[in-house]
């Protein structure tokens, strides 16, 4: 373990060495040797002490149990937290020092508001060659990821001359990622799929002419190319091929972390994303948070599933207000030249510059625009439009 050592010792040790030195010499000067054998007994003492603080703790192995936990807000979990004393000097009454994000809660916690995070204090008492563990139950406070930041151990000495503090360079691999927590939102049934596309659906007027799902008798109206031979010599009538009905429906969803009410809204996100997963319906996100590489923002790719859910719920709960961000204005120029448009873009915050421009442009490509609207301690879908106005609270 990588330990930064920190030493604090009482003038006791200093004004005792001078008295065992001070014995030392008398004792030798007057020839009466108990009174040097009292003064090494005392300098023995204070080099013990010397020794024991200089190398008490240099052993100690940290590990925990669990690298990573993954929970939504309000639920519960632990982790044990093991140290363990792999050298032989032995530790009483020491103390276990550890912050951790403000994210997860913990009993007995201790705020410290300034680093936003809580302090955890723990009695440690260890043998040599033994290991101390303590198991940390904790709950899922709000979204975000939690990290344990800080690890020291007070060690004082065992007769009460001076502490040892022991910092912990290296950090502890553990992380708890809180999810959002999902919170209705109205307005979905107003997003329905259209143009060709591979979205199976009853109602769509585009079919997947390579996927044929039956067949059945055929009517005069029919195209002759759409007979199935092979089911027509099987019944001597003519039968027609039946295709599966499909349409184009995917999400772009488009985050902009400036936004005042972010927590509300990722948590209406975090609802779409599940119920696009329920309706295997394929989504996108991209994130105005700067990145190095080539595209200067987070994009996650478009796609469709429970891994890809789970994915975008860790992009979500890894989000943060504090982060380097780009325009969002910009980040929305660069996704519609570049990309791939989704029928359907879904904003969460304000665009800031250019609105009606950029709304008007993703509806020349047949790009319909919803945002996200809180009011009232509602959520819903709002579909923009050219005379959209922040405090409008039509619903779709």
């Amino acid at each position: 373990m990588n330990w930064q050592r920190q030493v604090s010792i009482g003038n006791e040790m200093s004004y005792m060495t001078f008295l065992s030195s001070v014995i030392i010499l008398v004792g030798i000067l007057s020839q009466v040797f108990l009174l040097v054998f009292v003064g090494v007994l005392f300098l023995l003492f204070v080099f013990l002490n010397k020794y024991y603080l200089k190398h008490v703790g240099n052993k100690i192995v940290v590990s925990v149990d669990k690298e990573t936990v993954k929970l939504f807000q309000g639920e519960e979990s632990d982790f044990s937290l093991t140290l363990r004393q792999e050298g032989l000097l032995p530790i009483f009454n020491g103390t276990i020092r550890m912050t951790v994000d403000h994210v997860i809660g913990f009993k007995n916690e201790r705020k410290v508001l300034e680093t936003e995070q809580v302090e955890l204090t723990l009695p440690l008492t260890l043998f040599g060659r033994h290991a101390f563990t303590t198991r940390l139950p904790f709950e899922g406070k709000q979204r975000g990821v939690a990290k344990i930041r800080t690890l020291e151990l007070r060690i004082p000495h065992l007769f009460g001359f001076g502490d040892v503090y022991l910092h912990d360079m290296k950090p502890v691999s553990f992380e708890t990622i809180i999810y959002s927590s999902p919170e209705p939102v109205g307005g979905i049934e107003k997003i329905i799929p259209k143009n060709q596309g591979e979205y199976p659906i009853r109602s769509s007027f585009f079919e997947d002419m390579t996927s044929i799902v039956g067949t059945r008798g055929y009517v005069s109206t029919d195209p002759f190319n759409r007979v199935h031979w092979k089911a027509s010599a099987r019944t001597n009538q003519l039968q027609t091929k039946l295709f599966d009905k499909t349409a184009q429906f995917s999400w772009t969803i488009i985050i902009n972390v400036r936004e005042q009410k972010l927590e509300q809204y990722l948590s209406g996100l975090t609802y779409l994303l599940e119920t696009a997963t329920v309706k295997n319906i394929p989504f996108e996100v991209f994130v105005n948070s700067r990145k190095a590489g080539k595209t200067p923002f987070i994009h996650l790719p478009l796609g469709k599933g429970k891994e890809h859910l789970a994915k975008a719920l860790e992009l979500i709960a890894r989000l943060s207000k504090h982060s380097v961000t780009i325009p969002f204005h910009y980040m929305i120029h660069a996704i519609e030249r570049q990309q791939q448009l989704s029928p359907y873009m879904i904003v969460l915050g304000e665009i800031e510059e250019n609105e009606q421009l950029i709304l008007r442009s993703f509806a020349r490509k047949g790009v319909d625009c919803f945002k996200l609207i809180e009011n009232e301690d509602t959520i819903y879908l709002h579909k923009s439009s050219f005379s959209v106005k922040r405090g409008d609270s039509r619903a779709i």
